[in-house]
């Protein structure tokens, strides 16, 4: 999935349900946004825990804060 299909499951006109609105995807944009949402805990669950001692240094070169950073600026380049 890419940019431009998250779009435009974004943009789809949503349908009035009974508890409110619904906006409906195939079975494959689910898995797949499904496996996003999956990736983005992952890393967010990685970047967060705190990790035991004498993997610190490890961690600390890794300098999330920067690459995060580093990421988005590349990506707003690019449009993502």
């Amino acid at each position: 999935m890419n940019k431009e299909d998250l779009d435009a499951i974004a943009e789809r006109q949503p349908y009035c349900r009974n508890f409110g609105e619904s906006v409906s995807l195939s079975r494959a944009e689910r898995d797949e946004l499904v496996a996003l949402a999956r990736d983005g805990m992952r890393y967010r669950w990685l970047r967060d825990t705190p990790w035991p001692e004498d993997l610190q240094p490890i961690i600390t070169l890794q300098q999330n804060a920067r690459w995060d950073s580093a990421v988005d600026a590349e990506m707003a380049k690019e449009g993502a």
